[in-house]
């Protein structure tokens, strides 16, 4: 009730209809292909069948605790629209796809009339708290330190005084359900490595303790469900860069796929000591643990089915869990398929120059996905600062969702020309590989600045556009790659990207950001060339049982 008033203010009196033009919905909405995405469940048991569907009921808990978390007001005026509007209205149709009144594909824009811009930090801090105090007040109380920095805890004012509430406490009555039905997901499992995973992850939900449900996820094998769910990505959290927003997706397992992957397990060690960075930064343990699975959803929810949506993830973010045990790559085949022949290849065609454009392909853009998300696995986790080692992310704060986006895509693109070097991969594709990247970078930048990957592939493109490894065609208004400097140019880049990393070089990263994150006028002009091109698919889940 309190925060209903307190929108108030924002969008009119309290009970007053939010409004929005429905031409300007029109707009917004043509920068997405909505995609329906088909299942037929009914191959599957009547227990495989129970089974999914508890899954479902958990990823519907995980998105409504997304919701509490991605604004003040997303909430409370939800509620509101849901009660002007018909389900197939224009303007809650949008709402719902947001989550929120703010539109996540155009710098997070109110929609809504009279709604005020969106909180830096979401709903994980109070409104007025500025990135001063929260550093502030851990200074003058070293013992908040480690809640306050945790990823499950919201930050709370408590009279004079800043508060953390873990999300187990915050969310009691979401996470209960949530892990119940886990649990109940677990005894109709048949494979016993996936049932053990529901049930530490049921307990992790209740506790903020992860470390045995990370573990158990990672080691999984032969199930043929998964799910995704929990708090990873820090997205959302635009004033600290730490706190994790809660996310799910069901999926279906193609094991046949997924198997084709299992090459690069005994890679790894080599890819992260061919990374092109001082050696004393270099973590131990690889050779450890590395999971990866080929999979259809049949559901997203909570920060995977807002704005940008990813084709792959390798989780979980947790340093110590990437130290001790290892990760897992998971590569959703139906998004995937979706977004190339949808956005990638009609942009190729459209921007990269006529003699090169036929080697952007679905086999060189999947590559690159992959090197992308194994290159998240890979360079520093900790970063060695004045004031001691602490992870990447609490170094880097503001910036490092968008620098570890870059780093994980030109240290993925160096492992690539490794690959090629080493005779694992067939030399040929290597021109598939910069060429299917130079297509897709053009619609990662159409994420604007404000959006982590959109930010980071701006950088790549300027950055390389400077230093010969992309050019450009005033005549034609098309882009080539250099593919003699390119290999040459990707080891400088990644080499500086590493080290900031590595160094949690706050100053570094922002210099960047300056000199490189700034839409050029000919790049205005390339993607007003696609304009009509959606930015990316948004997909509809139509399971039939």
């Amino acid at each position: 009730m309190l925060l209903s008033a307190a929108i108030a203010g924002g969008c009119g009196p309290q009970g007053e209809t939010p409004q929005a033009s429905y031409d300007e919905i029109d707009a917004r909405m043509e920068k997405y292909a909505v995609t329906p995405m088909r299942t037929d469940l009914s191959e599957y048991s009547q227990q495989e069948q129970l089974l999914l569907k508890e899954l479902l009921v958990a990823a519907d808990f995980a998105d409504e605790i997304f919701w509490r978390q991605t604004s003040h007001i997303a909430l409370p005026l939800r509620a509101r629209i849901r009660q002007a509007y018909t389900e197939d209205d224009p303007i809650r149709r949008f709402y719902m796809m947001q989550a929120g009144p703010y539109d996540r594909l155009d710098h997070n824009e109110p929609f809504i009339e009279g709604v005020p811009p969106r909180e830096p930090g979401g709903a994980f801090y109070p409104k007025d708290l500025t990135q001063d105090e929260f550093e502030g007040w851990i200074a003058e109380h070293p013992e908040d330190r480690t809640a306050f920095l945790s990823p499950y805890t919201l930050i709370r004012r408590q009279g004079d005084r800043l508060v953390a509430v873990p999300y187990h406490e915050a969310y009691k009555d979401l996470v209960e359900p949530l892990a119940a039905a886990l649990r109940r997901a677990a005894d109709l499992a048949e494979n016993e490595s996936f049932a053990r995973y529901l049930r530490a992850k049921a307990d992790g939900v209740l506790t903020d303790e992860y470390f045995d449900a990370d573990t158990a996820w990672i080691e999984m094998s032969g199930n043929e469900f998964d799910i995704t769910i929990g708090p990873f990505e820090v997205y959302e959290d635009e004033l600290m860069g730490m706190k994790a927003a809660y996310e799910a997706s069901v999926e279906i397992v193609d094991p046949v796929e997924s198997a084709k992957l299992e090459v690069y397990k005994g890679l790894l060690g080599e890819l992260e000591a061919n990374l092109p960075y001082d050696e004393r930064y270099k973590p131990d343990g690889f050779g450890l643990t590395a999971a990866f699975t080929i999979v259809r959803d049949i559901y997203r929810g909570g920060d995977l089915r807002v704005g940008y949506q990813p084709v792959a993830a390798n989780l979980p973010n947790d340093p110590r869990v990437q130290n001790e045990v290892g990760a897992k790559r998971t590569f959703w085949k139906n998004f995937f398929e979706a977004r190339v022949d949808q956005v990638i290849l009609p942009i190729g065609r459209e921007l990269v120059v006529e003699d090169q454009v036929d080697d952007v392909t679905p086999q060189g853009f999947f590559d690159m996905v992959l090197l992308h998300e194994l290159a998240h696995g890979m360079g520093p986790r900790y970063a060695e600062t004045p004031d001691g080692r602490v992870p990447v992310n609490r170094a880097l704060t503001t910036h490092y969702s968008w620098i570890e986006e870059a780093k994980a895509t030109v240290a993925g693109l160096e492992s690539l020309a490794h690959l090629v070097e080493a005779g694992v991969t067939d030399p040929s594709l290597l021109s598939q590989y910069y060429t299917s990247y130079l297509g897709s970078i053009f619609r990662t930048v159409r994420f604007g600045t404000g959006e982590a990957h959109g930010l980071a592939a701006l950088v790549e493109l300027n950055y390389f556009l400077e230093n010969g490894g992309i050019t450009y065609d005033g005549m034609s208004g098309r882009y080539a790659v250099d593919h003699e400097r390119l290999p040459e140019v990707i080891s400088e880049l990644a080499e500086i990207l590493l080290t900031v990393e590595a160094t949690g070089d706050f100053a570094g990263a922002r210099m960047l950001k300056e000199t490189y994150g700034q839409r050029t006028g000919a790049l205005e002009a390339a993607l007003g060339r696609v304009e009509d091109i959606p930015v990316d698919p948004t997909p509809v889940y139509e399971n039939e049982w």
